[in-house]
Formats: structure tokens, C-alpha cells, sequence
């Protein structure tokens, strides 16, 4: 990805529907009037992005609310601030040990160094994961959270959001129906395009060593896209893509 701009990398997807392309993560703003809700919130280091990105898709002041798709550190890397303001934080009941940082379902050093040594995509990912802030403690304390269970039909925020299970990359991730714009914000069930892969712009799933499950995340993906009742993915890596009837999942 070349230099992070306003104008390059917010993505007007539907109604007061705006996916961001950060330097390496997404995240989505989804207003109702004056009022938005943030899905995700990127890298601890892309908080300036964050806060430009909310500015530039007209919003203002703090979101009603984060919704959370999993908590890996580039998709909550920013929240504690929002959390020490007293906005809620939802994500899945199934999410909340991740979240609070009693369990960890994700790639550390151990697991993704070795893989730097062997692949550029690998050690290009590690460079920008360090430089920023993926090492950091991005925990958030349980009183800061708003469980939901998946079978919630709609979350009562802006956006009218439906949670949808797509478990594997994570325990609880999630993915969102947003209204009836016939957007998906799907944070890391399917993605579009990442620095260790050599496809960019179709349907894919990261490499299995990101996921805590790969067979179930797999299974996810496939499910998601063959019984889609959505019309644009908003992945949480990649740009936007329309998905017509029959798109086929990409599989490295």
C-alpha cells in the first residue's frame, strides 16, 4: 500500500457506510444521522488514521459504540482510548477472554519469525506489525465490554447491525450485516488481500497460522460466501469487493 490518505483509502459503500483501508488492517464507520458506530479500530499506532478517517466520513466526537470483530491487536489496537471514555464495547460473549486477555488466539513472535526468515511477505508483515504497535498490550478490562450472544438479530446501535458467527480465525469472531445496505463487514472470516499473500482484489482467507482454527475458519469462509445474503464484503484486510451469486473462495 502506498501513503495512507482521506481520499485514497475511505471506501463510501452504501448509506452512511464507510470501510477504511488502513496501512495494513481495516476498520469501518456506519452513521446514523449525527451519531456512528466504529467496527474495529486498527493498529495501536493508527490512531491519527482513525481519528482523520471519522472526521473525513462526517462524523464527530466519540462513536455511540465499538463493535468488535475479534480482538487481535490490529483491529482493537486503538480501543483502550474509547474504552477510558466510557464508550461501550461490544463484541460476542465467546470474544471476551481474548478481549481481557485471559486466553490468546493469536500468532506471537515464535510462530510468525521463523516465517520472516524463509518469505519478504512474511518479514514485511513483522516490520509494520512491530512498528505499529502489534506487540503491545491491547487487553481491554471486563467491565469495559457489552457481550452479545450471536443469535442477538439486531444490535440496537447506528447501522442496525446483525451479528453473524464466523468462528475459527477466532472463538467468537464475527462478522456484521450492516442494515439494509447489503454490506458485510467482515473483519478476518474473508479477506481481499494481505502483505503475506500474493493475491490482492478476490475473496481469500489468511494463511493458517493466523487462525486459531483453520479447519473451522475454512469451513466459515466457505459458508459465508456460498450462502451470502450480502452484495458488498468489507473485509478487515483489502479493499471492498462486490460479491455476486457463486464467488468462489480463493484457497493458497
Amino acid at each position: 500500500m502506498g501513503k495512507w490518505s482521506t481520499t485514497g483509502n475511505l471506501h463510501h459503500l452504501g448509506p452512511g457506510t464507510t470501510l477504511v483501508t488502513g496501512p495494513a488492517a481495516n476498520w469501518l464507520i456506519v452513521r446514523d444521522g449525527e451519531a456512528y458506530t466504529l467496527v474495529d479500530c486498527g493498529y495501536p499506532d493508527d490512531r491519527e488514521l482513525v481519528d482523520a478517517s471519522i472526521a473525513a466520513a462526517g462524523a464527530t466526537g466519540l462513536p455511540e459504540a465499538v463493535v468488535v470483530t475479534h480482538a487481535h491487536a490490529d483491529h482493537i489496537g486503538t480501543l483502550g482510548r474509547f474504552a477510558d471514555a466510557g464508550v461501550p464495547i461490544h463484541c460476542a460473549a465467546a470474544e471476551v477472554p481474548n478481549m481481557t486477555g485471559t486466553s490468546r488466539e493469536q500468532i506471537g513472535p515464535r510462530g510468525s519469525l521463523p516465517r520472516a526468515l524463509r518469505s519478504w511477505r512474511w518479514a514485511k508483515w513483522c516490520v509494520h506489525a512491530i512498528r505499529a504497535g502489534g506487540l503491545r498490550d491491547v487487553t481491554v478490562a471486563a467491565s469495559a465490554l457489552t457481550p452479545f450472544d450471536t443469535d442477538v438479530e439486531v444490535l440496537d446501535l447506528p447501522g442496525a447491525m446483525r451479528p453473524v458467527a464466523t468462528t475459527g480465525h477466532t472463538s467468537g469472531h464475527t462478522s456484521f450485516l450492516i442494515g439494509d445496505t447489503g454490506v458485510v463487514a467482515a473483519g478476518d472470516a474473508v479477506i481481499t488481500g494481505h502483505m503475506t499473500s500474493p493475491v490482492l482484489g478476490a475473496p481469500q482467507m489468511l494463511p493458517a497460522p493466523y487462525h486459531h482454527d483453520p479447519v473451522r475458519a475454512e469451513d466459515t469462509a466457505l459458508r459465508l460466501l456460498s450462502g451470502a445474503d450480502f452484495g458488498v464484503l468489507a473485509p478487515g484486510h483489502g479493499g471492498p469487493l462486490p460479491v455476486p451469486a457463486g464467488t468462489r473462495l480463493v484457497l493458497h
